[in-house]
């Protein structure tokens, strides 16, 4: 069967509010004062897929697409269908998009890809001491806790998933937070004050991958991506096989003071 031949339009002016494209041929468009397209033009992207799963939020691992405008069209914003394998998906926004610039769009959620992310679990509670023998030891509280989460890809192709979760991330002097699982990750320490926040950013902008086992990567995320406390992970999962990830960390406190993991 021959592919459906379809006009190609061109971009003839481009102003600073608006843009005029040239359609060859005519159209015929119903006076029925109702809305009707006519295609400008069917543009051949580049996309890149990834899957991404937050199963705080959600127990599910959603595929995204990150999609180069390489065309000279400006793709303005509204609603976009979207449509994979010649399969309607869903509904999405694209914003303003010049040429050049990128943009992501969702596939919605893959169910070939299970999640399971069952309660936190609490390791131990117990009462430490701090300071030398030789001076006051105040006594501390100590709770850490450990989160669990796994991946089963049902597919017959390997897939690689970047996970996100995150641990408490204290604000007061007197409460500390120590990430022990994934392991080999540097200890972060909250901002306290605008110069040292931006020195933070950057510091974390450059944490480089630590290797957990065959497959599975760690490190903290950007913070644009989720704030202090955010970890990632990159996990490359094969056909029929399941990704096991743990979050465990502790938290010490002066015996008596109250606080509250939201």
């Amino acid at each position: 069967m021959p592919s459906m031949v379809v006009r190609q339009a061109h971009v003839e002016s481009t102003g600073v509010l608006n843009t005029n494209f040239g359609i060859p041929g005519r159209s015929d468009i119903p006076s029925d004062q109702a809305s009707h397209k006519v295609v400008i033009a069917v543009l051949d992207l580049q996309a890149d897929l990834e899957w991404v799963c937050v199963p705080r939020e959600k127990e599910s691992v959603f595929l995204t697409c990150k999609v180069v405008n390489s065309s000279e069209f400006t793709l303005l914003p509204g609603e976009a269908s979207v449509f994979m394998d010649d399969n309607f998906v869903s509904k999405s926004q694209i914003e303003h998009v010049s040429p050049n610039e990128s943009f992501k769009t969702s596939l919605g959620v893959d169910s070939a890809l299970r999640v399971t992310y069952p309660a936190a679990r609490t390791l131990n509670r117990t009462a430490a001491q701090s300071g030398f023998s030789f001076m006051s030891k105040e006594k501390q509280s100590v709770s850490a806790q450990s989160q669990r989460i796994t991946i089963r890809n049902t597919r017959l192709a390997s897939v690689s998933v970047r996970v996100l979760d995150h641990i408490p991330v204290s604000t007061d002097a007197r409460i500390k937070v120590n990430i022990l699982s994934p392991g080999g990750l540097d200890i972060v320490v909250a901002p306290t004050s605008p110069s040292s926040e931006g020195a933070g950013e950057s510091k974390r902008k450059e944490q480089p991958w630590k290797d957990q086992r065959k497959g599975i990567r760690a490190r903290w995320a950007p913070l644009e991506v989720g704030g202090e406390g955010m970890v990632e992970w990159s996990c490359h999962i094969a056909p029929s096989d399941e990704a096991e990830l743990e979050l465990s960390w502790e938290v010490s406190a002066p015996a008596g003071q109250r606080w509250e993991d939201l």
